[in-house]
């Protein structure tokens, strides 16, 4: 069986939630990781144990890790988890992320380094430990957001930042059979968004509405097959249109 590593996977209700699912039901085995103390911090309820019982509700096996990727040291203990209780990994979905508000003149050094720790730092290092326990070809999807993200300068840049090393490390691991993109869901409806807020997304956007998690999970998990192997360093915009039409509205709310 093939195993694959899905981070941010604490709520039900998410986009990793939902891509495990869409890998599972693909015939991955699926190790989910997260932080419920986050959650907890941003007022969400966080359910691991109900994400993993759905992954295993669909024949293959699952497991959990809990972490922190602000922590350096995390991507080794989740590659260990995932090998410990699955079997090697060859495919990463990193849906993680730390958001909070703040503009150019707001944002302090601090703010700045919780956002680059876990967004930009702690997905590297992910990548990296898999693809150095790696013996063949891998899969690496990575989550981002369209800017401008103005009013969220920190998560603007570590997700920028993100950006350039998904097209950068394309060129590293082709030669390796490693493919690895990003994908911009655009604004997804998990339960955090407002009605006035949900209307102004749908009027701009061309196919309608917010997003649903399980689209771009489907899109995940269609870069992780072998269907698309000769697919990398792309950023790819699964947002129903949302990125071609004028400014963003001012989110201040992660959006996984």
């Amino acid at each position: 069986m093939r195993c694959a590593v899905v981070t941010g996977a604490s709520r039900s209700a998410g986009i990793a939630a939902a891509v495990a699912l869409a890998l599972a039901r693909d015939g991955w085995d699926v190790l989910t990781s997260g932080l419920p103390a986050h959650d907890a911090r941003e007022g969400w309820s966080s359910e691991p144990d109900e994400v993993v019982t759905a992954v295993r509700a669909t024949g293959v096996r699952a497991a959990w890790h809990e972490d922190d990727l602000a922590d350096p040291a995390a991507p080794a203990r989740i590659l260990d988890a995932a090998e410990r209780e699955l079997g090697r990994p060859t495919a990463l979905v990193a849906c993680h992320a730390h958001s909070e508000s703040g503009g150019v003149l707001d944002t302090d050094a601090a703010q700045l380094d919780r956002h680059l720790d876990a967004n930009a730092r702690g997905t590297i290092l992910l990548v990296q430990e898999l693809v150095r326990r790696l013996e063949g070809s891998g899969r690496v999807v990575v989550f981002t957001s369209n800017p401008p993200l103005a009013g969220e300068i920190a998560y603007a840049a570590s997700k920028g930042a993100l950006e350039w090393f998904v097209r950068s490390a394309a060129v590293e691991l082709g030669p390796r059979g490693v493919t690895i993109n990003a994908i911009d869901p655009g604004p997804t409806d998990t339960g955090w968004m407002t009605d006035e807020l949900r209307d102004a997304v749908a009027r701009r956007t061309p196919l309608g509405g917010a997003g649903d998690p399980g689209d771009s999970a489907s899109l995940a998990a269609f870069l992780c097959s072998d269907a698309a192997g000769r697919i990398t360093g792309e950023v790819i915009h699964a947002d129903g249109g949302f990125s071609l039409v004028g400014a963003a509205p001012r989110f201040g709310r992660d959006r996984a």
